[in-house]
């Protein structure tokens, strides 16, 4: 039997049966304006990550993408390139193994509106973050898409 490492939001590696990982495809968005970058704080680490989600099966990751960050930020992003794709091994709060193939999007606020977060009760809180105060061990996942997009930034 083949076995797969998954890792727990701890960074924790656990051996999981490879015909036990559900895979799924996710999407996340690298928005970034006037040098800072908008993230989400995994509660249980304090760790970053950019805002995202996981897809169903008759979703596409544009029309998700447009969609979460309608709900967090009040406004449809103009979906720029896909900065950078990775493949992750996880295992959810339920101890479920998951296999995502993360796709990570340039985003940009649209010329005639103004961006604002939007009061929710989400359990990852969302904060602007600057650039230049970002480091590695800061983020729970999407560290090297951030990167990507500060270098489309500078395009």
């Amino acid at each position: 039997m083949a076995t797969i490492v998954c890792y727990d939001i701890y960074g924790n590696a656990v051996p999981v049966a490879a015909e036990s990982i559900t895979f799924r495809p996710a999407v996340y968005g690298i928005y970034i304006e006037n040098s800072q970058i908008l993230l989400q704080k995994q509660p249980e680490t304090g760790l970053w990550h950019p805002p995202g989600t996981m897809l169903t099966a008759s979703d596409t990751p544009t029309q998700v993408i447009r969609q979460y960050f309608r709900q967090l930020v009040g406004l449809t992003p103009a979906i720029g390139s896909l900065l950078f794709v990775e493949d992750q091994y996880f295992l959810d709060e339920a101890r479920r193994a998951w296999k995502l193939s993360a796709m990570y999007y340039g985003l940009e606020r649209p010329l005639t509106t103004a961006t604002a977060l939007i009061e929710t009760d989400e359990t990852n809180p969302t904060e602007w973050i600057p650039l230049a105060n970002l480091q590695r061990d800061q983020f729970q996942f999407g560290y090297e898409a951030v990167q990507a997009g500060k270098l489309q930034q500078k395009l």
